[in-house]
């Protein structure tokens, strides 16, 4: 099997950590997708490749990597996870859950996912424990045997906690509160908030999961969006430049917002010169008489 040499950028935290990787699902689009674990600590560490559009190369010791790729580790809450594997395990109608033995989990119902990498993510004790007090309802069968069923409203409560106004990144909160004008009430202006945290939050969460949260705060109803925060959003989510990167899970339809969004370079006077005089200029054709058709 050919091992493919990787650079990884890593927070300060785990630069001296030994980091094993796993494919889990990811909890947006259930799409295998590659993390990081440092088991000593129990962190969990996505990873957003960067795309170098090969500007620059690696060169170190006797090893190259030529078109300059590198992926970014950012730290993610495992129950983000843990919520998606217990809801697809869980759900046994609309809004209708059933009991699971979390440790039969990787047998009963993730026959298409990376076996070993589910059983290092269970085995992590804090984060497991964490996920089944914050999102669960858990019975103790016997003495080795745990059941647990999603409690939907400690998942709702959870959510709620992560849709804090105030953990918004600066930036992308002064363009909301921005772009609903001058003089807007407190309470429009944190309900804006909260709702672009919840866009963010949104993508770690099954559609399921971001029906209801939305849902909780009735839509936000009368709070639109702009293009300006729209944009920024984006950029809090998608790496898109060699230049710079921001920590995210670069979903597809964002993508495709930011390549919509990202402004053309001014033309310089020459080329709007070129530009006006290809407009008045005649076709060659034009200097050459048609044949008439016998």
């Amino acid at each position: 099997m050919e091992c493919r040499r990787k650079v990884l950028l890593v927070p300060k935290q785990q630069s001296g950590a030994v980091l094993q990787q796993l494919r889990l699902p990811n909890p947006r689009t259930g799409e295998l997708s590659s993390y990081y674990a440092d088991a000593q600590t129990e962190t969990i560490l996505e990873a957003a490749n960067i795309d170098m559009k090969n500007k620059r190369s690696w060169l170190a010791g006797d090893w190259t990597i030529s078109d300059g790729s590198a992926a970014v580790l950012t730290h993610v809450d495992p129950l983000f996870i843990y919520l998606a594997l217990l809801t697809k395990a869980s759900m046994s109608g609309d809004n209708e859950w059933r009991f699971v033995d979390i440790d039969n989990m990787l047998l009963e119902s993730h026959g298409s996912t990376d076996a070993e990498s589910i059983q290092l993510f269970f085995c992590m004790r804090e984060a497991r424990a964490r996920a089944l007090e914050a999102l669960c309802t858990v019975r103790q069968i016997s003495s080795d045997t745990v059941v647990v069923k999603i409690d939907a409203a400690k998942v709702m409560a959870w959510l709620k906690r992560k849709c804090d106004p105030n953990k918004l990144p600066h930036t992308l909160a002064e363009s909301t509160v921005a772009s609903l004008g001058a003089s807007v009430p407190d309470d429009l202006a944190e309900r804006a908030k909260t709702r672009e945290i919840a866009l963010l939050v949104a993508e770690y969460l099954p559609e399921y999961w971001t029906t209801r949260l939305f849902a909780e705060h009735g839509g936000f109803a009368g709070v639109c969006s702009s293009e300006n925060v729209e944009a920024k959003r984006v950029q809090a989510m998608v790496f898109d430049s060699p230049d710079s990167y921001v920590q995210g899970v670069a979903s597809p339809s964002n993508a495709a917002k930011l390549a919509t969004k990202q402004q053309e370079k001014p033309k310089t006077a020459k080329e709007k010169q070129l530009e006006r005089a290809a407009k008045k200029s005649k076709s060659i054709t034009s200097f050459f008489q048609k044949k008439p058709v016998p």
